[in-house]
C-alpha cells in the first residue's frame, strides 16, 4: 500500500470526509465500480515542488479541529501542508469547487525517500 493511501485512511478513520478513490472489480461475477478506503490523492505542484491533495467530499469546508488534526497526520508521516482551499462556486455558479488540502512531502524526508530508493529499500 503506498503511503499516500495509508494516509488518507488514517484521516478518513478519524471521521473526515474525503472524497475516496474507486477501480473496477469483479463483485459476485460482475464487474462493479467499487469505493476503496482510502482516498482519491490527486497531483499538484506547489512553488515547484510536486504534492499532492485531497479533495472533501461533501459541499462543506474544513473546520479548525479538522485542520489541526490533518496537519497532525500529515506531519506523522513526513508531509507538511500547503493550504486548506474552501468550498467555492465558480463565478456564474456554473461549476463548484470542493474543500481541499494540499500538501508536500517535507525536504527532510523527500531526501531520505529518495536515497531509500537509490539504494533500493523501498
Amino acid at each position: 500500500m503506498k503511503l499516500i493511501d495509508q494516509v488518507s485512511i488514517e484521516i478518513i478513520a478519524a471521521g473526515i470526509n474525503l472524497e475516496r478513490d474507486w477501480n473496477f472489480k469483479e463483485v459476485n461475477g460482475k464487474r462493479c465500480i467499487v469505493e476503496e478506503d482510502y482516498a482519491k490523492a490527486r497531483s499538484g505542484r506547489y512553488n515547484g515542488v510536486e504534492g499532492f491533495y485531497f479533495n472533501r467530499a461533501d459541499g462543506f469546508e474544513f473546520d479548525s479541529e479538522e485542520q489541526e488534526l490533518i496537519t497532525e497526520i500529515l506531519n506523522e508521516y513526513g508531509f507538511k501542508v500547503i493550504d486548506f482551499s474552501p468550498w467555492e462556486m465558480e463565478h456564474g455558479g456554473d461549476r463548484s469547487y470542493s474543500a481541499s488540502v494540499s500538501f508536500v512531502q517535507k525536504p527532510e524526508d523527500l531526501a531520505v525517500g529518495s536515497m531509500k530508493r537509490l539504494i533500493g529499500w523501498d
